[in-house]
């Protein structure tokens, strides 16, 4: 009888015990996630293009100063790609974007749409957010200002 109850005992110790280190882990996860607001502002230059796609870097400033790379798939009037902002303290961000054309004035075009994380690293590997942007390109140089807001959770 004793060695059952012992037995028992020890099962329910070691079940708290396992109770407890889970608990202290999914804590610290949860803890260390942290959610933004996120506006960033994007000045793009073209590096290249080919037919309809245009390859542009650049700098970022906000609440993620760095630099800038992307991929864009043109059309009469709509925009999409990837993104991808590498801040100065380290790991990187990669954005889907999609969007349509809102207005042509002169050589300007402007543009508006939707953002989604779609993968990161180092700090942001686990990075989830979504968002909105507007910008303004020109279609004689295709310089770009590009605006985001949104929340990133990493």
């Amino acid at each position: 009888m004793q060695s059952q109850a012992l037995r028992r005992r020890m099962r329910m110790i070691a079940v708290a015990g396992i109770t407890a280190v889970l608990s202290v882990a999914l804590t610290d996860t949860v803890a260390t996630a942290r959610t933004v607001t996120m506006t960033e502002v994007a000045q793009l230059h073209l590096v290249r293009r080919s037919g309809s796609v245009l390859y542009e870097r650049g700098t970022v400033s906000g609440t993620l100063d760095g630099t800038v790379s992307a991929r864009f798939e043109t059309s009469t009037t709509s925009v999409s790609g990837r993104v991808t902002i590498y801040p100065h303290g380290g790991g990187s961000l990669t954005i889907n974007v999609a969007g349509n054309l809102e207005s042509l004035s002169g050589v300007n075009a402007t543009f508006t749409g939707s953002i989604a994380v779609r993968r990161g690293t180092g700090r942001y590997a686990r990075a989830t957010g979504s968002g909105t942007f507007t910008g303004i390109v020109n279609r004689r140089t295709w310089a770009a200002k590009v605006t985001a807001r949104g929340r990133l959770t990493y």
